[in-house]
């Protein structure tokens, strides 16, 4: 057994007395000094990183390089003191800070770095003769280039009593003013009865002559929906744009569903049995083509205008060739030089809602003129065994004409996102309630490789595809996407 003598006891305190007051206490001081300075950095360090990605965001303010530095710099600072306010726990920047510099690190890619230094104060420390402490932290974004093909439908079905055209107009400009003049490039396509480069892809879009905006200001909505010929040019444009290292992007819209085959189409050289005109429910004989013997095919855009897809239904759709190109907006219907076709007669402007184009087209080909195939996605109407043309796509019902323009442009868009050059990131946009046929938001889920598409594909560019019911949901879809795409440029 141990015991202590009373002189002892002393002692044990004093040795006590001496740990607390040279171990423990700068122990525990140096462990709340060490702690407020991990939060003054993480905090700093939050500051920083929140600065350099408004600042690449805000890249796209301003016509000149030197503005949008400028600017992005001033975006950049007003983030930085939102987020270490001055004086907070006692810190002071170090002048200089924040220090905010942009540089294009290779062809396509600029990078926005921030660094910020702050005097930190110490408190128990001071015991040993340290007042402060030096706190860095640097924060870096990158901002890619963007290239983006508008590809726009301005059927005649835009053309509403809710003025669907001019929301359309509206919200589009508002999309481009987000992007980065300079470095950035914007292209656009339109489409309805045909499709058109309206604006080939420039860095200058907005301070060139002309603007995008001031071409899109232009825009008129009439005719059919060839969305494959418009997705095709889309593609194209990228190609010729050739910058694998940027974000190529290509964002589709429509307000329906696509409705016309550019093509090379057979001439009909047989008599064969086909739905009336009048009333699909009825079969009729039709002679052989008029067509002049020297003609061997017809080259132009096959329509359905038909509000049904059933093959029999009461009034069955419009369908016609009509030829390319086609002034857009105009009322004047195209010189044709097709000797003896029945299309060619003087009717309407292209002589759609006349059923002579049908007589004189065998079949819809199973390949466009882009080489993009008409069957596949959907199925289409075929002339039964026992026909002349057993086999071949139907030319006479509504149905065989949509589903065939339906699975052209569902071709391209496969075409597009396999593409493992340019890595192209479809987006798509559907605005409801403008066509009596509703809108087959698996297609346009397809188009962009959504991840809800009935075809989706995580190995390849994912998109989006968004849903709008009027036009100011119109103006928030363009809006969301516009954001998704700078958010991917970063």
């Amino acid at each position: 057994m141990v015991t202590s003598k009373p002189s002892e006891r002393g002692v044990t305190l004093v040795v006590f007395t001496i740990v607390t007051a040279f171990i423990m206490l700068p122990m525990a001081g140096l462990a709340i000094d060490v702690s407020i300075q991990y939060w003054i950095k993480a905090k700093l360090s939050s500051a920083v990183d929140a600065a350099s990605l408004a600042a690449a965001r805000s890249l796209s303010v301003g016509l000149t390089a030197a503005a949008q530095q400028s600017n992005a710099v001033s975006v950049g600072q007003q983030y930085f003191a939102a987020n270490f306010p001055s004086g907070i726990l006692g810190a002071t920047l170090v002048a200089g800070s924040p220090n905010i510099t942009l540089a294009s690190t290779s062809l396509h890619v600029r990078t926005v770095t921030t660094v910020a230094q702050v005097s930190a104060p110490l408190y128990f420390l001071r015991m040993l003769h340290l007042q402060s402490g030096l706190i860095t932290a640097s924060g870096q974004a990158t901002r890619k280039d963007a290239n983006i093909i508008l590809v726009l439908d301005r059927s005649g079905s835009m053309n509403n009593a809710s003025n669907s055209c001019g929301a359309l107009v509206s919200s589009v400009q508002f999309f481009t003013n987000q992007f980065v003049d300079g470095r950035d490039q914007i292209g656009l396509v339109t489409y309805s009865t045909s499709a058109n480069v309206d604006y080939n892809p420039t860095l200058y879009f907005k301070s060139g002559s002309p603007t995008v905006n001031s071409v899109i200001n232009t825009l008129v909505c009439a005719g059919a929906t060839s969305t494959a010929q418009a997705l095709t040019l889309a593609y194209g444009e990228i190609k010729k744009v050739n910058e694998p290292g940027a974000l190529n992007v290509i964002l589709f819209f429509t307000d329906g569903g696509a409705n016309s085959v550019v093509a090379t189409y057979p001439i009909k050289r047989l008599a064969d049995t086909r739905y009336d005109y009048a009333n699909y429910s009825t079969l009729t004989s039709t002679p052989a083509s008029s067509c002049s013997a020297a003609l061997t095919s017809l080259y132009g855009l096959y329509t359905d205008l038909s509000a049904s897809l059933n093959p029999t239904g009461p009034t069955g759709g419009v369908l016609d060739v009509t030829p390319l190109p086609i002034n857009q907006g105009s009322s004047t219907p195209p010189v044709v030089s097709a000797p003896g076709c029945s299309f060619t007669q003087p009717g309407a402007y292209g002589n759609w809602g006349a059923p002579e184009g049908r007589a004189d087209v065998a079949y819809i080909p199973l390949l466009d003129s882009f080489g993009n195939a008409t069957t596949g996605y959907k199925p289409v109407d075929l002339f039964p065994s026992g026909y002349v043309y057993a086999g071949q796509i139907r030319p006479d019902t509504p149905i065989g004409i949509r589903y065939a323009a339906i699975n052209a442009a569902d071709a391209i868009s496969q075409k597009v996102r396999a593409d493992a050059t340019y890595n192209i990131v479809t987006y798509s946009i559907g605005l409801s309630g403008n066509e009596p046929i509703p809108m087959d938001t698996d297609f346009l889920e397809r188009i962009a490789n959504d991840e809800r598409a009935s075809n989706y594909n995580p190995a390849q560019p994912q998109g989006t595809f968004m849903l709008a019911t009027d036009n100011a949901s119109l103006a928030d879809a363009f809006n969301a996407i516009a954001s998704e795409i700078l958010r991917l440029s970063k």
